[in-house]
């Protein structure tokens, strides 16, 4: 019977996108003739939807030790301390890094794991990050944000006047004053930090949600070219495709999903014919060449009809490609490359 229902059980997370956005951890056994539900779950539709696929097949007591992880005493939210924490799969690292989260960013903590904690970002990611790089039940840091980092990265330096970081482009911050040369602000941790001024703008000042302000965003990670090629990179450190394409937008305050496939469910649809600069472009291959089904596995920024800004595997960076050649690149392992082009801004 356990097994019965824990198939069952795994049947209702079939549609959810469990490993991005949600947690559904949920162990069926029997002790003494009680059926014994165990692990963990995001909501509390999920503890209900379980709870009645168990109470439908159980023959006799249902014993309920299944955590809600939003409703659980463990959990808070949390700010960014590191410049750039790493997001991993699981609690360890060797576990596959799938994001990265970055100074100041706020953060939903869901429960602690021998010095990690699960994560979820705002934009919906849940994974593992290491408990040293929190500040745990810090404020809304970004909330009082005044200017944001346009250069590449600046060195960070602390009370003593030493380096104690290296802040990366598109971070924000809530400068208090400028003196020197330097844009003073308090830290996550509560510490006067400095930062040259030069690298700030204020963020009022960021492109505006125009084909003008696309221009300006597409002059702006032109500096990333030659950056390296990172799986689950969200920064100048080193970017993946996705983590590129969403940084490019939060700079002129858009956001959007951390994955390709996500963003392709964004925007408004546009024809090859009608490409223009900023549009969006995904590609993708066959996923079973029996039934070549299509998943998207990549995503590119249009410079203009001809030619793309993308971090890509190809030259392991972010670089400028025709977007006839990428397509060749895909055609030669006879998958269909470009498949969907959205539009953000109009």
């Amino acid at each position: 019977m356990p097994q019965t229902i824990q198939a069952q059980i795994d049947g209702l997370v079939s549609h959810l996108d469990r490993q991005r956005s949600t947690v559904f951890d949920v162990t069926v056994s029997s002790v003494d003739a009680t059926l014994l539900l165990q692990g963990a779950v995001l909501e509390r539709t999920q503890h209900a939807a379980v709870l009645k696929l168990a109470h439908s097949h159980a023959s006799g007591a249902v014993r309920d030790e299944l955590v809600i992880l939003l409703e659980s005493h463990q959990y808070d939210w949390a700010v960014v301390r590191w410049s750039v924490a790493d997001v991993r799969a699981q609690p360890t690292r060797a576990a596959e890094l799938i994001s990265e989260a970055s100074y100041g960013e706020s953060v939903e903590v869901l429960r602690n794991q021998g010095g990690w904690s699960q994560i979820r970002q705002s934009d919906g990611y849940i994974g593992w990050i290491s408990q040293h790089g929190l500040c745990p039940g810090a404020a809304r840091y970004r909330d009082e944000a005044t200017h944001v980092i346009a250069a590449r990265w600046r060195p960070l330096v602390g009370l003593e006047g030493s380096q104690v970081g290296l802040l990366p482009w598109g971070i924000a911050l809530p400068v208090l004053e400028f003196r020197d040369g330097l844009a003073f602000f308090m830290s996550p941790d509560g510490l006067p930090c400095t930062i040259e001024a030069d690298a700030l703008i204020q963020i009022e000042d960021r492109p505006a949600q125009t084909s003008a302000g696309v221009s300006e965003m597409l002059a702006q990670i032109s500096q990333f070219i030659g950056v390296p090629y990172l799986w689950g990179g969200t920064t100048p450190y080193g970017f993946d495709c996705s983590g590129l394409a969403q940084a490019a937008y939060r700079w002129m305050g858009l956001p959007l999903p951390r994955d390709a496939d996500q963003q392709a469910q964004q925007g408004t649809e546009v024809t090859r014919d009608a490409l223009q600069a900023g549009d969006l472009l995904f590609w993708a291959v066959n996923r079973n060449n029996e039934q070549r089904t299509q998943n998207i596995n990549h995503v590119s920024i249009a410079l203009d009809g001809e030619q793309m800004i993308h971090a890509n595997q190809y030259h392991w960076g972010v670089s400028i490609d025709r977007i006839a050649e990428v397509q060749s690149r895909y055609e030669v392992n006879d998958d269909p490359g470009l498949v969907a082009i959205r539009r953000l801004v109009e």
